[in-house]
């Protein structure tokens, strides 16, 4: 199916606990491409973080989509928290500060007339641990990404404080796929062979006979339970994402505006300079 791998391009994958890390790695040259959140790209960018500077050339998925999976933030349910207000003075998990999650609860807190920094304890808890810390009473709240979010409400005993739909309002582009521009312009074949095979692989794994085969094949490699992924996974009930990978410039305007408005960001940024889909399969 990656008719392109191992000829235009060849990949060595990493991942990392925010997309923070991941912008510190593009800035010292370790990382040519990388999945980033709108928060992470654009104080990047701001700030001019990696040299040369960094261009959007796909999506990923967007977030706040009324008819798809909209990230919530879970507490215990027998908690006394039933609201944001009511999370005053308590200890709220993010993956990572600076990421995308953390960006959201500040804004969730701030809509509501909650200081993030003064009312509120935000801490760093790595994906696969939120369940255990909130369960174990070390965070009141958490912010679950989907597959975590369907396994701790399958186990019971938790509750949804909000989600980012309630944050937002309007979808918008969480995560997308960032190149380096000098890599870019050096490498322009082997960008459009990488996402050739993206825009291919994103497809197959969409059709409906295809979906027991990839569902074993994610279920083993993240060591997942298939009755967990069975729930939601590449279906309504996931992130929405674009088959064609395109993306366009007010998709995310909206959420780095915001960002902007609400102090995260010391100025807003022209989306539209940083977004070139030429390099995606026409």
């Amino acid at each position: 199916m990656l008719k392109n791998y191992g000829k235009r391009y060849k990949v060595e994958l990493g991942r990392a606990q925010g997309t923070p890390l991941l912008v510190a790695a593009m800035a010292a040259g370790e990382t040519d491409i990388a999945f980033l959140a709108y928060n992470s790209f654009a104080s990047a960018v701001i700030k001019n973080v990696v040299p040369g500077g960094l261009t959007i050339v796909a999506s990923d998925f967007y977030d706040s989509s009324p008819d798809y999976f909209n990230f919530p933030w879970l507490a215990l349910a027998d908690s006394p928290i039933n609201g944001v207000r009511e999370l005053r003075g308590k200890k709220i998990g993010v993956l990572a500060i600076g990421t995308g999650a953390d960006a959201t609860t500040r804004l969730m807190l701030k809509k509501n007339g909650l200081d993030p920094v003064k009312e509120v304890s935000i801490v760093e808890i790595p994906a696969p641990a939120m369940e255990e810390a909130l369960r174990s009473k070390k965070i009141d709240a958490g912010f679950f990404a989907p597959i975590f979010a369907y396994k701790a409400m399958a186990a019971g005993g938790v509750k949804k404080i909000f989600d980012s739909y309630q944050a937002w309002g309007t979808q918008y582009a969480f995560s997308f796929v960032v190149a380096r521009t000098d890599y870019v312009k050096k490498s322009p074949d082997a960008v459009k062979g990488f996402l050739e095979d993206y825009v291919a692989l994103m497809n197959y794994v969409y059709k409906p006979e295809a979906r027991e085969t990839v569902i074993d094949l994610v279920a083993t490699h993240f060591k997942v339970p298939k009755p967990v992924l069975q729930q939601f996974y590449l279906t309504k009930k996931d992130v929405y994402r674009r088959l064609d990978g395109r993306i366009a410039p007010e998709e995310l305007q909206h959420a780095v505006t915001r960002l902007h408005e609400l102090g995260f960001l010391d100025k807003d940024l022209p989306v539209a300079q940083y977004v070139d889909t030429s390099y995606l399969p026409r």
